[in-house]
């Protein structure tokens, strides 16, 4: 066999590895993740329950464009299982859908070794894992936005958008930041055809406001409050929040900063980024619709998305966090300090996923008493951050989580070989050029 034959067939056990991951990544979300229905979610189920069993059109002020779908699901609840427990896992399925149209937008643009990477990654890293224990709107709108905007920048502009209109219309706040990726586009394509996904989501925004509230501009948040509390901007009312602050809190805070909760958004290194050089609007879109939607919660009052795990506005985060993540352990860095750099994002990541996953809200108790009155301490506060209460409070792993940990362990391994391998031969490369300038150095004299 000669070595031109053997490539192939490298790359097709490569795919097959990837698929076989996948598909159990997929599968342990789905039967070994626990779920369960609460906050929002508990008011969607709730609305689409009274739906079914006639009572007419809920005027519950959360959008359910998205949500509509899992109605089949609950009906086969009534024949397999119960409506909840399939409404529980509609997310998931959400998911699963998404990752296979990326697949299918992104498989002739990106080195197959990157997109088996960045797909694998986000399955088991940042926010995303976290977001399908329940049935929140954010998995919807992350990957219907997340796939319309690929699809949009690969000349698919009815599929984009018809995908960012759904997901815009799911979550109202949103529909700014599509605007702003279309504008960009627009501006850089000369091309009216961007107003179309903005025309779509306001639209169906507005058509389902009349239809549930009679009236097209009555959002169902009129008067929407927290409590108050000793933080100064409490207590108000629609977008009260100091913007300034709240972009700050969004991307710095311990408990709800994005550049924590999704750390491969810091790896702007060179070589990594030449990998994506073919997605690279897809890239652009995604962070500047990333950048809208911290602008615009961070002006809103409950910009930390209530008694959430992470910044559950900015799940759709994990999506360009992972990408560049992928292209950093794929195509390493050359320099010791860049790749431990990429490392140390790589295993923060890593911990994300898993804690998102395993421990949720563990040890947040403290943060919901007394009516929220102590909800910062959660937002600010290292020891109170999601992220390190259990070391702090010293949690016990349940039997599922040995199982969610061991896969994502070893799909970080797995993917990150050749960023392993790179370090391991710098570290020992620039290690021993420093030893031998340490041992010609003169020795102490008087």
């Amino acid at each position: 066999m000669t070595a031109g034959s053997s490539k192939p067939i490298a790359q097709g056990i490569a795919r097959r590895v990837f698929w076989a991951l996948l598909a159990l990544g997929l599968l342990l979300l789905f039967f070994v993740l626990p779920h369960d229905i609460e906050g929002d979610g508990r008011l969607r189920f709730d609305a689409l329950q009274a739906m079914l069993a006639g009572h007419g059109i809920p005027n519950t002020k959360y959008p359910l464009i998205g949500s509509l779908p899992a109605i089949a699901l609950m009906l086969l609840g009534h024949v397999v299982a119960s409506p909840e427990w399939w409404a529980s896992r509609y997310n998931v399925i959400v998911y699963a859908a998404g990752v296979g149209l990326l697949y299918r937008l992104l498989r002739d643009r990106l080195d197959h070794d990157v997109l088996a990477t960045f797909l694998l990654l986000l399955g088991t890293t940042a926010m995303i894992p976290a977001s399908l224990t329940g049935f929140g709107a954010e998995t919807f709108t992350v990957m219907a936005t997340g796939t319309g905007l690929a699809a949009w920048s690969s000349g698919r502009w009815k599929t984009g958008t018809v995908l960012l209109g759904l997901g815009a219309a799911n979550v109202p706040a949103t529909i700014f930041g599509v605007a702003i990726a279309m504008g960009l586009w627009a501006w850089r394509m000369k091309r009216v055809r961007a107003a179309a996904p903005i025309v779509l989501g306001a639209g169906l925004w507005l058509l389902e406001n009349a239809v549930r509230r009679k009236s097209a501009f009555s959002t169902g948040y009129e008067g929407d409050h927290g409590f108050q509390t000793l933080l100064p901007y409490s207590g108000l009312t629609g977008f009260s929040y100091p913007t300034f602050f709240g972009v700050l809190s969004l991307l710095v805070s311990f408990g709800k900063g994005v550049l924590f909760f999704a750390s491969g958004l810091l790896l702007w290194f060179s070589r990594g980024l030449q990998a994506l050089r073919s997605v690279s609007e897809t890239l652009v879109l995604w962070l500047l619709y990333l950048a809208s939607l911290i602008l615009v919660y961070g002006s809103w009052w409950a910009w930390y998305g209530g008694f959430t795990w992470g910044p559950r506005f900015l799940v759709f985060a994990s999506l360009p966090a992972s990408l560049l993540l992928a292209a950093q352990i794929r195509r390493p860095p050359r320099r010791l300090v860049a790749l431990t750099v990429v490392m140390a994002a790589v295993v923060l990541s890593v911990w994300v996923g898993i804690d998102g996953q395993v421990f949720g809200r563990f040890g947040q108790d403290v943060c919901s008493a007394n009516h929220y009155s102590q909800e910062s301490l959660c937002w600010y506060v290292p020891e109170f951050s999601v992220l390190w209460t259990p070391f702090v409070f010293k949690a016990t792993v349940p039997w599922w989580g040995f199982i969610l940990i061991a896969y994502d362990l070893g799909v970080a391994i797995y993917v990150a070989m050749p960023l392993l391998g790179e370090w391991a031969g710098v570290l020992k490369r620039d290690g021993g050029l420093a030893w031998a300038a340490y041992r010609r150095r003169p020795g102490w004299r008087l």
